[in-house]
C-alpha cells in the first residue's frame, strides 16, 4: 500500500489546505497517511522546517508548500 508522509506544523494555513487535499483524496484512492510535526524532530525541522507541509512518497518529495490534487493522484497511482 502506498503511504503518505505528510510532514506539517502547528498554526500552518498552507498545511491545513493540503490536509482537505489529502483526505478528498483518500476517500478514492487508497493509501495511508503519517503526519509528522515538523517541529517534533531536530532532523524533520532541517530537513522541511522551510517547507512545509511536505509530502514523501517512498524517497519522492511528491509536493511542497501548495499541493495540487491531480499531481498527488497522479503519484499515489504511479506509487
Amino acid at each position: 500500500m502506498v503511504k503518505l508522509i505528510f510532514y506539517t506544523r502547528q498554526n500552518c494555513h498552507l498545511c491545513a489546505v493540503a490536509k482537505a487535499v489529502v483526505r478528498e483524496l483518500q476517500q478514492y484512492h487508497d493509501f495511508q497517511v503519517e503526519i509528522r510535526n515538523v517541529d517534533d524532530h531536530p532532523d524533520w525541522i532541517r530537513a522541511y522546517g522551510d517547507e512545509v507541509p511536505v509530502g514523501i512518497i517512498g524517497d519522492r518529495k511528491v509536493f511542497k508548500y501548495r499541493v495540487k490534487e491531480d499531481q498527488l493522484r497522479l503519484a499515489i497511482l504511479a506509487s
